[in-house]
């Protein structure tokens, strides 16, 4: 098919079609290297058509040399860059260069973006400079790193809000010292000198700054307005000691469909860019902070903004996961409310125990004796194990099927966020459910307690009625939507 293709090509036969083909094929490695044997270091036929009258004959060819990956085709592609009158084509010269040795042209590159970071656009080319600028900085970072700021705030006093949900705000708030606090919806607003002590909370999900305007409301343009005339530009130099240049990302929460909200963030954060004359530039993936817009009933915008640079992670530890992890700051607010039935140097078992983070999670607010996980997917054991090392932990870790798990003693608490039913029937599930009530009897001491973190809360009550030996201590409904519930259980004979 190549072969066809390529010889198609050279007769000038159904062009778009064949470029477009063969640009699809040759993402496969050894569909490339058998153009390139066939082609034997000759391009000419690719890049005669860069000059063909059709602008997406140039494009869709200019593609295709870039997937073949030689070094010798960038200066005819930048070439055909330069010449090109059709604005839409333009950025597809530019990902054709992104996989070759741009050195020769790197300066002219550099210069165009800073030519087009001043550049006014009309309306009508504005979504094609767009995406002619985000070509050209991919183009011209590769192989830098953008300078990372750090955050150099800690002696400034600072409002944030924490987000948390609508049930639990009180237990991130019972955990603030000093400082200014209101109880909103869904999180906890604080104004406060002590940011370093708010960074080590663990149980709220997000901390954000607002800014000071409340409401934004209007085009894209006039968010981008309303963003680059408040205080965001003041926040960053605030909290990083610096008047620098910052790569941010802009994020929409709102009613609007997928394709609403992605036209609007692409042209807000244009606009904001060129209304913040570049000192904040957007990128999608290397960002040092997140713009957040959230839309409420009216369709206007809270303003927040989220900080990537602080230094000290909360769950810094927490370098690896699988699929089914519980969020680290979910497995921090279980803990917090089971710990008035919690032991200290209590003997701990988590059978389903993924990467550590429930165990880890319970011994930073009551510290453990002796703590085992396990877990019959070796992977997410090896990962248990790495992360309890970064946390300094001491975590036993055994690959085994908690049903055929034995021990020489009981332990005082096990403590899981249990499996979750995947493909298994709802019978199945119930069984499995049955079967760690049963194992459990086996393995808990006398008054020992069970924290359970699961979204099968019939299963879970049935159980208990089902087993005497058990008793419900407490239950929590751990979302809005209550479906997920921690149940605290002792094993009263």
């Amino acid at each position: 098919m190549i072969k066809e293709q390529y010889e198609d090509l050279k007769m000038k036969r159904e062009l778009r079609k064949n470029l477009i083909a063969l640009k699809q094929e040759l993402k496969e490695e050894g569909l490339r290297q058998e153009l390139l044997s066939l082609l034997q270091g000759d391009y000419s036929v690719f890049t005669g058509l860069l000059e063909d009258s059709e602008p997406k004959v140039r494009k869709n060819a200019a593609l295709v040399l870039g997937k073949l990956k030689q070094n010798e085709n960038v200066i005819p592609l930048y070439e055909a860059y330069k010449r090109e009158t059709q604005l839409f084509v333009k950025s597809d010269y530019l990902k054709a260069l992104a996989d070759l040795d741009c050195s020769a042209c790197r300066q002219e590159l550099e210069q165009r973006l800073r030519e087009l970071e001043q550049y006014q656009p009309q309306m009508e080319e504005e979504k094609h400079i767009r995406e002619e600028l985000a070509a050209l900085r991919k183009l011209t970072d590769k192989g830098n790193s953008h300078k990372r700021h750090r955050f150099e705030g800690y002696d400034h006093t600072w409002e944030v809000i924490l987000s948390t949900g609508k049930k639990y705000q009180n237990v991130t708030a019972e955990q603030i010292k000093g400082g200014e606090i209101t109880i909103l919806n869904s999180g906890v607003r604080l104004i406060t000198s002590q940011i370093k002590h708010v960074l080590e909370i663990p149980t709220y999900r997000e901390l954000l700054f607002p800014l000071n305007i409340r409401k934004i409301s209007g085009t894209p343009q006039e968010t981008a307005r309303a963003l680059a005339d408040s205080n965001l530009l003041e926040l960053l130099k605030k909290a990083h000691h610096t008047e620098d240049d910052f790569y941010f990302r802009l994020g929409l929460q709102s009613s609007k469909t997928l394709e609403e909200r992605s036209d609007f963030t692409k042209k807000c954060a244009f606009a904001l860019e060129k209304a913040t004359d570049g000192k904040l530039k957007n990128s999608v993936s290397d960002y040092e902070l997140e713009i957040r817009l959230l839309e409420n009933r009216e369709g206007q915008f809270l303003p927040l903004v989220k900080l990537y640079t602080f230094e000290k992670q909360r769950f810094s530890y927490r370098k690896n996961v699988v699929a089914s992890s519980v969020r680290p700051e979910q497995a921090a607010l279980i803990a917090k409310l089971a710990q008035p039935y919690m032991t200290r140097e209590a003997q701990i078992l988590d059978p389903f125990c993924g990467v550590g983070t429930m165990l880890i999670e319970r011994d930073r607010v009551c510290p453990a004796g002796v703590m085992y996980g396990i877990d019959i997917f070796g992977e997410a054991i090896a990962k248990a194990k790495e992360n309890t090392n970064l946390a300094n932990r001491e975590i036993y870790y055994i690959n085994r099927d908690f049903f055929e798990f034995k021990h020489k003693y009981l332990f005082d608490e096990i403590i899981t966020n249990m499996p979750e039913r995947g493909k298994k029937s709802k019978r199945e599930h119930d069984e499995f459910y049955g079967a760690f009530f049963q194992k459990t009897e086996e393995v808990l001491k006398k008054k020992g307690r069970i924290f359970i973190y699961s979204n099968e809360k019939n299963f879970v009550k049935k159980q208990i009625r089902l087993h005497k030996g058990f008793k419900l201590c407490q239950e929590y409904s751990m979302d809005e939507k209550d479906n997920y519930y921690l149940f605290i259980i002792e094993k009263v004979d």
